[in-house]
């Protein structure tokens, strides 16, 4: 094989000679050569454009999967953890339901209500965790379940306490209210309602009232909380105290020696209200009582009995 070379600048030109040897020579060099200066090639251009050869990808994935396995494990101790102090909290709650129905059933025992009306005695329902349990794995489904039969416990009750609360707070407000007991600590009562003799006449007369006798001066209390309509003289009563309830109530004290209260204030049950006198048409020391409801004079003492 010949190989001629021409030189641009001059003339000459060289002939190499390649013998059949020397080029079997040559191509099994090219053979060995050529794929290592492929992959070097390869390797440089990898360098130029990010790529990363696979051992070293290798050693990078490697050390990303053992960091992930790190922040996972993390996040399950930190989920677990948090799992156990929600249900150390959902142990706190029953516990505070128990109490709220015992607190319930008490009250309604006491107010004597229907215990079918206000079920207090079905326990909550349990699974709250013991010590054990906070250090065992807490399972997810089991948490919300629990979860959600506290809400229930807790809706149930607080429908039940709502009620039981309106009910009492009515009661509580007609005790206040509606007259009862007497309006003297100590003392008798002188004279009844209804048709009698006229300590002044002698004649027939209607007594609209219950009349208490006691010692003069003593203290005349309100029979229900209200608000003073009258304090002043007024025929026949002499110095008279009115007090308006509500819901149509009205009480009068007539004959007191002293008047305490004011026109416009506020009366709570049981406050002293005058003291006891015989002003007006009167014979003797004695509070003359008188209830009316819905502008009817009414018999004062089924107020008197109903305390």
């Amino acid at each position: 094989m010949n190989i001629i070379l021409i030189r641009n600048s001059q003339a000459n030109q060289a002939n190499i000679h390649l013998s059949r040897v020397k080029l079997l020579a040559l191509g099994a060099l090219f053979m060995v050569l050529g794929p290592l200066a492929l992959v070097y090639a390869g390797f440089q251009w990898g360098q130029l454009h990010g790529e990363v050869p696979p051992a070293e990808m290798q050693a990078r994935w490697d050390s990303e999967a053992v960091r992930y396995r790190q922040d996972l494990a993390e996040a399950k101790q930190q989920a677990q953890h948090s799992l156990s102090a929600l249900a150390m909290r959902l142990g706190q709650l029953q516990g505070h339901i128990i109490r709220l129905d015992a607190l319930g059933q008490r009250l309604t025992d006491e107010a004597g209500l229907d215990k079918g009306e206000f079920d207090f005695e079905n326990p909550p329902a349990q699974g709250g965790p013991s010590e054990s349990d906070w250090r065992q794995q807490i399972g997810v489904m089991d948490f919300l379940t629990s979860l959600e039969s506290l809400e229930r416990q807790l809706k149930d009750r607080d429908h039940q306490m709502g009620a039981l609360s309106s009910l009492l707070m009515n009661r509580n407000v007609y005790n206040e209210v509606v007259p009862s007991g007497r309006p003297i600590i100590s003392g008798w009562i002188s004279s009844y309602f209804g048709i009698r003799a006229d300590p002044f006449t002698g004649q027939k007369e209607m007594h609209q009232g219950v009349d208490f006798a006691g010692k003069e001066g003593s203290d005349v209390l309100a029979l229900g909380s209200g608000i003073v309509t009258w304090a002043d003289k007024r025929f026949g009563y002499g110095n008279l105290v009115e007090i308006n309830h509500g819901d149509g109530y009205t009480t009068r004290y007539g004959h007191n020696k002293e008047i305490l209260v004011k026109v416009g204030q506020t009366i709570k049950k049981d406050e002293r209200i005058a003291l006891m006198g015989s002003s007006g048409r009167s014979t003797g020391p004695h509070v003359h009582l008188e209830v009316w409801h819905n502008g009817r004079a009414v018999d004062p003492m089924r107020y008197i009995a109903s305390r």
